[in-house]
């Protein structure tokens, strides 16, 4: 390209380009400064056209060098001219002139000169050179043949369970030495870790992931590559564990009353610190209430414990133990699960009662952390004496449940209790039910009818089976007709006494007339079957009137009674009998003479103690109605009273009776004692009435109560024959009594008598009627001679003989 044709512009561009990457070019400029640019430029680009490039002579080197050799690597122009710069690089980077290296340039050639090489020495050599219109370079390779030498040392180091670390381990030599890891004691061969599958990276570095306790050792680096001896190093790493559990949540069960033991059995580095919590509360070491906590020392770490003895419900919760030490902390979460029996079921609820039949309802109770398996119903009769405890069993599913085979009319008590794989609950509280009634599904009992007198009928029976009463009694019918007669029964409404023994006086018959004789108990529900009839011929006759008795005088074992007898009665009496006892004792009785005297010592009695005495009239038409019972207190301080064994009745809340040992041994002993008293008592009646068995057998007995006012006890009223059965009719009005004999002189002291609970109905003299607790008795009041006098005139009298 000719100058001339060169823009000035293209000129300045070639110019800045030229300066900006040859040097040489900058040396010609010197020599033209006093140029303009413009000048100066087109001085440059017509120089720069007519230099040559340079291109180096290939060197080569030998392929080994021995370690300790002197090498030097010439670097020559093959062609270029102009001014040449000269470069050496070793690996790319640029080498320096120094005590290892040296460098000698001239303008047509460089020098590399290197002393006692050594393997690090060894690399790649490139020498580069350029001037003002292009460059050229050569590389050639230096293997220094060597043993190792440490390029990179590994160290001692410290890594946390569960982290990872990479350790260096490098050497120079020739040939490339080979890295072994081993994994032992300091001094032993130990293992090799690649054996031990850990991984070495391709640089010879030891790279462990997730790091275990197990990993903390020694390990040593082994590099060799044949030339010379290998290079070693030993290294220890430490592991740091911090405070772990291995198993996070556990769950402990234990029946209420035995001990447990909960643990926290932490890992890592001792000292560590091992607190407790339960349901978020601190518990502390110094007072611990019912807890004792224990801390050791173990191999791995640190155990702690909390020890409990006699587990109860409040124990059930959620206990934590938080351990800590220098390089962490971890927690532990134990469930504590007081298994117990299932509490008391609650909300007991009869909700209907039929007469055989009742529904009970409950809610179900705390399980006790066992799943309940069935419940218990237990049931008893709530009346007279101690019933056997029942049981009806349901499934858990279950919260209610119909008790059958009941009784009518009776009262129960009902619990339910529910029960688990530890055991049976606390029973729930009691709750009484009285089932309906029904009419009564039995008749009287030996019912018995005697003539006393006439137009009189003495009628005795005993009331049906008490499970067959359906209810409680009300009351009886007693139905009578002639035998002769075709009409219906006429009905007496005899209200219920109370007693399981009745009687009644049935009066103003026909004389001599046969009359039929039935008897029916009847409760709120209606009436039961009639007794079997009883055919009887009522007398025509009457017996003696009761003898008027008073006490004339009394000491320490002494009572002297007198008497006065109607004087029409006086050619039919053939004897007297008194009958006496003393506080609630059985009856006693002593056969007294027909005498003018009518007066009588009664001896060998307590100081101090009260007697009852009442007195009737024998003859062979029959036994007089009892005189009035007078009450004597006999002279004298009271001796030692004799031991009453009786039952001890416990609250109608507790359980039934036989429930309670203690009590069957006194009850037990009081039955044997109550049947010899019978035994021996009988005896003795028995010894008494043969005396008299002719006489009995022939005389009629009229009993004709009476009261002081003359009014009849009303225990019983008159039943229209067209009248219903099911509700009682009203009495009727009293008919007129005769007076009673008159008793115009007192007694020296007098008290009310006793009412005797005790006496048997089944043993009374057939000259006396009888029901028990003296029910529908007459009680007639007097004052005389300045002394109380309180006096008893009784529809039936007692008269048991003690031993």
């Amino acid at each position: 390209m000719a100058s001339g044709k060169i823009s000035k512009n293209l000129y300045t561009l070639l110019y800045e380009e030229y300066l900006r990457d040859h040097s040489s070019c900058k040396r010609s400029l010197m020599r033209t400064q006093w140029l303009p640019t413009w000048a100066q430029a087109v001085f440059m680009v017509r120089l720069t056209l007519a230099l040559v490039p340079v291109k180096i002579r290939p060197f080569i080197l030998p392929k080994f060098v021995e370690e300790g050799k002197k090498v030097q690597i010439t670097c020559g122009l093959e062609d270029g001219d102009g001014d040449v710069e000269f470069m050496w690089l070793k690996d790319g980077i640029p080498i320096v002139s120094e005590a290892r290296w040296t460098i000698i340039t001239h303008v047509a050639f460089s020098v590399l000169m290197v002393d006692n090489v050594k393997v690090s020495s060894s690399g790649n050599f490139t020498c580069v050179v350029r001037n003002a219109v292009g460059k050229d370079s050569h590389t050639v390779v230096l293997s220094v043949q060597g043993p190792p030498t440490w390029k990179e040392k590994p160290a001692d180091v410290e890594i946390v369970v569960g982290e990872s670390v990479i350790i260096p381990c490098s050497a120079y030599g020739s040939p490339a030495p080979s890295v072994v890891w081993t994994k032992g004691s300091e001094g032993s061969s130990g293992a090799s870790v690649e054996n031990s599958q850990e991984l070495v990276v391709k640089d010879g570095s030891l790279r462990l992931e997730n790091v275990q306790r197990n990993d903390g050792d020694y390990y040593t680096c082994t590099l060799k590559n044949g030339i010379g001896s290998p290079l070693e190093k030993t290294i220890k790493i430490n592991i740091k564990v911090p405070a772990r559990f291995e198993e996070k949540f556990h769950v402990e069960r234990v029946h209420r009353g035995d001990s447990v033991k909960l643990e926290c059995d932490a890992l890592g580095d001792n000292p560590m610190t091992i607190s407790w919590n339960k349901d978020n509360d601190r518990l502390s070491r110094v007072d611990t209430g019912r807890y004792q906590i224990f801390d050791r020392t173990t191999e791995g770490g640190t155990l702690s414990e909390i020890q409990v003895h006699g587990v109860d419900h409040s124990d059930n919760g959620i206990f934590t133990c938080l351990a800590k030490n220098a390089y962490g902390e971890d927690q532990r979460t134990i469930k504590l699960i007081v298994l117990e029996p299932p509490s008391a079921p609650s909300d007991v609820r009869v909700d209907q009662t039929w007469s055989r039949s009742v529904r009970i309802t409950w809610m179900m109770p705390y399980s006790g952390n066992s799943p309940v398996n069935k419940y218990i119903i237990q049931y008893w009769q709530n009346q007279g004496t101690p019933h056997r405890l029942e049981e009806e069993t349901v499934s858990s599913a279950q919260t209610s449940t119909i008790l059958y085979k009941l009784q009518p009319g009776t009262s129960y008590v009902v619990r339910v209790m529910a029960e688990n794989d530890v055991g049976k609950g606390t029973p729930s509280e009691n709750r009484h039910f009285l089932t309906s009634e029904e009419e009564p599904s039995a008749s009287p009992t030996d019912v018995s009818v005697e003539a006393r007198g006439a137009g009189t009928l003495h009628i005795k029976w005993k009331a049906p089976p008490k499970d067959q009463w359906n209810g409680q009694l009300k009351g009886y019918y007693v139905g009578y007709k002639e035998t002769s007669s075709t009409d219906s029964y006429t009905y007496k409404h005899v209200t219920f006494s109370e007693g399981l023994s009745e009687e009644y006086l049935l009066q103003h018959l026909r004389k001599n007339t046969a009359y039929g004789i039935v008897v029916v108990a009847f409760n709120s529900a209606g009436r039961g079957p009639e007794s079997q009839e009883i055919g009887k011929i009522t007398k025509d006759t009457d017996p003696p009137t009761a003898p008027s008795l008073r006490v004339t005088a009394q000491s320490e074992t002494t009572i002297t009674i007198k008497w006065r007898q109607n004087k029409g009665d006086a050619d039919m009496i053939s004897h007297y009998i008194l009958f006496y006892k003393e506080n609630s004792n059985t009856w006693n009785e002593v056969t007294i003479p027909h005498i003018k005297k009518k007066e009588y010592v009664l001896q060998s009695l307590r100081p101090g103690s009260i007697y009852c005495l009442y007195l009737q009239a024998a003859s062979q038409k029959g036994n007089s109605n009892p005189s009035k019972t007078l009450t004597v207190k006999t002279d004298g301080a009271a001796g030692p009273m004799e031991w009453n064994l009786h039952a001890v009745i416990s609250g109608e809340e507790e359980l039934p009776e036989y429930f309670r040992l203690p009590v069957l041994a006194p009850v037990s002993a009081s039955v044997a004692i109550v049947i010899l008293v019978v035994i021996v008592s009988c005896m003795a009646v028995k010894k008494e009435q043969t005396r008299y068995n002719r006489d009995i057998e022939t005389v009629t007995e009229k009993i004709y109560p009476y009261s002081m006012n003359g009014t009849p006890p009303q225990r019983y009223v008159d039943v229209e024959k067209t009248r219903p059965l099911l509700q009682p009719p009203p009495p009727p009005p009293p008919f007129p009594l005769p007076p009673p004999p008159s008793d115009d002189y007192s007694a020296p002291y007098a008290t009310l008598p006793v009412n005797d609970a005790n006496n048997s109905t089944d043993r009374r003299r057939n000259f006396g009627i009888g029901s028990k607790s003296n029910e529908g008795s007459i009680d007639s009041r007097r004052q005389g001679d300045g002394n109380m006098i309180q006096e008893r005139a009784e529809v039936h009298h007692h008269y048991d003989h003690a031993a």
